[in-house]
């Protein structure tokens, strides 16, 4: 079954597969840029507060890679926490970290 997937994202250059699962879900697609990306989901949130996390892989042409994390708290409809980036790409070795305070989650509420 998961190669399955694998081979349908990898003939589907223009789709993006979504298969939701209990708390989280994985996704599978390309970019515009040609990259094949697999993203990850996981996390709970009640009434605009809880926890999410994702975590996205993309490779690309000419062996090009990018791995993204994100791991939130939610409060009150509003996402905060670290970020992390590790790639190699055209333009060498890539790392960089960083972190949001108060951004607007895309899903929630708030007050």
């Amino acid at each position: 079954m998961k190669l399955a997937v694998v081979v349908f994202a990898l003939i589907v250059p223009a789709h993006c597969l979504k298969i939701p699962l209990p708390f989280g879900g994985l996704n599978l697609g390309r970019t515009p840029g040609g990259e094949f990306i697999v993203g990850i989901q996981r996390g709970v949130e009640v009434l605009g507060n809880g926890y999410n996390s994702d975590t996205s892989l993309a490779i690309g042409k000419n062996a090009t890679f990018n791995v993204n994390n994100a791991h939130d708290v939610l409060v009150n409809g509003r996402k905060s926490g670290p970020r992390s980036s590790l790639g190699f790409g055209k333009n060498g070795f890539q790392i960089g970290s960083g972190f949001s305070v108060l951004e607007p989650s895309k899903v929630g509420f708030s007050l």
